[in-house]
């Protein structure tokens, strides 16, 4: 899975990272990764699926801003993952906690209450990670203590990075690591 491997690949580039513009840009090349969590089936009791297009807005905002982070959507490495049997489904969602754990930044979109959300981001949090939650249930204990910062909603996320906020955060905690 290329996605893991750069993720690894992107760990080792940590010690060049440096912040050498206002926007919190890093310095060109894969300095971070980015894991996009996010409301998948939620509290649906059938095998339906929210609507999936905040996971492109949000890889454009991340894109636009910072085109060296490399950005991993669990959707996209396991696209009929509803479908799968059980031991496909289980071995698939370990991944992704593992990988989530792994990279750099974990951005979690949960408008509604979202379970492997919370798990993916308790994960990255007990990693070490960068959380970023966009969110309106900003008192929810999970949104509140596992993220390093939430945001009401996408806009409010896309000033934070286009203002250069995370690059700041990324380049904060990778060199405290």
């Amino acid at each position: 899975m290329r996605a893991i491997d750069s993720v690894s690949d992107a760990k080792s580039n940590r010690d060049s990272a440096g912040d050498n513009r206002s926007n919190g840009r890093m310095d060109g090349r894969l300095t971070f990764s980015v894991f996009l969590s996010g409301v998948m089936q939620g509290s649906r009791v059938d095998s339906g699926l929210h609507a999936q297009d905040y996971r492109q807005h949000l890889r454009e905002i991340i894109s636009a801003a910072h085109p060296e982070a490399e950005v991993v959507c669990p959707a996209e490495l396991n696209p009929d993952s509803v479908v799968y049997e059980d031991g496909a489904a289980r071995r698939a969602f370990m991944e992704e906690l593992d990988l989530a754990a792994r990279c750099d930044v974990l951005v979690a979109f949960a408008p509604v209450a979202t379970m492997g959300t919370a798990v993916e981001m308790y994960k990255a949090y007990e990693a070490g990670r960068l959380v970023f939650t966009v969110s309106p249930m900003a008192s929810n204990w999970a949104v509140r203590f596992l993220s390093d910062r939430v945001f009401g909603d996408l806009s409010e996320f896309e000033t934070f990075v286009t203002d250069g906020g995370l690059g700041r955060a990324v380049s904060a905690n990778l060199a405290v690591q």
